[in-house]
């Protein structure tokens, strides 16, 4: 039958066995691969030293799995200085990809025919990055290939994640599944970003939708998940000792006394080990009554009360859930606040909405001598214009400012 707990007493034995769980850092990895989306104009510049440590770092430990493009990439991202948020967008999605190689190494040896259906799908979103790779390399120089191969690989990338959702949503929702799809979901938005920049849109309303969309749809892959890992987790009970006699008045059937609780995962192959006396100093008078016998407790109770704290505020679910909400405040604010603070006439634009005029961006953007704080507020306009070819010379400048892509 076990024992009756209070909320209060199931939130104090939870939060022992989870913090014990995640010291020894066996606590479900969902933070989304190098989130740029949230990184401002000023820590984006920033932070490329950060993305191409982490790479060549990621490249070290597999280095012989990694393709050999990918490795040329790594050292070219910092000579992308007439486009650094192409280096940033490249950086992304290597590191996606040599994330995903890494996870598929520590998968057992079996060949990819007998992968799950999300396993497959993240190697088809691995395929699609590669190859979006490869055509920027080929068409660094030229804007209107570019864009082109931006469209077509934006569109297949969209439809293996969606297929990816509907095998979580299926079962097959693996932490690493899910944090595969929900760096996916951010990538995507980040390619749909730097695709209104090429088509000199005034503002990424694509992005902004499929990015709120993908709130949503973790909104439903969350319940998916929750279903998985309670399949996943278990608690047993340490006993040691004599065998203690049977008493069919005693509620307890198994032999020994408790000397403390194992919490098992099987996804991750993790067993934590926490001992009676921990789980007795840390749940004492003030948050557990004395009339609670730990020891009378089902296995049950514990890993349910781990399994709540895991998803509850704090947990690595609440945590990715949390990521998605501010990403799409950032993208919806960042967009606001750049309008008001730059004072650029606005005009409709065919989708109601109203845009900048591109003629006094541009004589924002020629000035020479500005202080400091014109510097900032002139990368802020920039960051929101129509991107000039990437090879295009000083003569070619003046006939290309002006040039709406539709």
């Amino acid at each position: 039958m076990g024992q009756l707990l209070s909320s209060a007493e199931e939130d104090a034995l939870a939060s022992v066995l989870y913090e014990a769980v995640l010291e020894a850092g066996a606590v479900p990895d969902l933070r989304v691969v190098h989130p740029l989306l949230l990184a401002n104009q000023e820590e984006s510049f920033a932070s490329q030293v950060g993305l191409v440590e982490q790479l060549q770092q990621l490249q070290g430990s597999i280095e012989h799995r990694a393709p050999s493009y990918l490795k040329d990439l790594i050292g070219r991202l910092s000579t992308f200085s007439d486009e650094p948020r192409l280096a940033g967008l490249l950086g992304l999605m290597i590191t996606m990809v040599m994330d995903m190689v890494y996870t598929s190494s520590k998968h057992s040896s079996g060949g990819k025919g007998k992968s799950s259906s999300s396993q497959q799908r993240i190697w088809e979103l691995q395929e699609v990055m590669e190859e979006h790779l490869k055509r920027c390399r080929i068409n660094l120089t030229n804007k209107n290939r570019l864009i082109q191969d931006f469209l077509r690989l934006e569109a297949q990338f969209s439809l293996i994640l969606t297929q990816l959702k509907t095998c979580l949503l299926g079962g097959d929702c693996a932490s690493s599944s899910l944090r595969h799809w929900a760096s996916g979901a951010v990538f995507h938005t980040q390619m749909l970003i730097h695709l209104a920049r090429l088509e000199g849109k005034a503002e990424p309303f694509s992005a902004r939708a499929a990015l709120e969309q993908y709130r949503e749809d973790l909104a439903q892959i969350i319940p998916a998940y929750r279903r998985y890992k309670s399949k996943t987790i278990s608690v047993i009970k340490r006993r040691g000792g004599l065998v203690a006699q049977s008493d069919s008045s005693c509620e307890v059937h198994e032999d020994g006394a408790m000397t403390g609780l194992t919490v098992i995962d099987k996804e991750t192959g993790s067993s934590v080990t926490v001992p009676l006396s921990l789980l007795e100093a840390k749940t004492g008078p003030g948050q557990i009554t004395p009339q609670v016998n730990l020891d009378l407790i089902t296995s049950d109770q514990y890993a349910q009360a781990y399994l709540d704290r895991l998803f509850s505020d704090g947990g690595p679910v609440s945590e990715l859930e949390r990521f998605f909400v501010k990403a799409c405040a950032k993208l919806q604010s960042t967009e606001l606040v750049g309008k008001q603070a730059e004072g650029v006439p606005l005009k409709e634009n065919a989708e109601g909405r109203r845009e900048k005029q591109p003629k006094r961006v541009t004589k924002v953007e020629n000035s020479e001598e500005s202080s400091q704080t014109d510097t900032s507020l002139k990368l802020s306009i920039i960051e929101t214009q129509p991107q000039q070819s990437l090879d295009q010379r000083p003569d070619e400048s003046a006939n290309t400012k002006n040039t709406k892509y539709e």
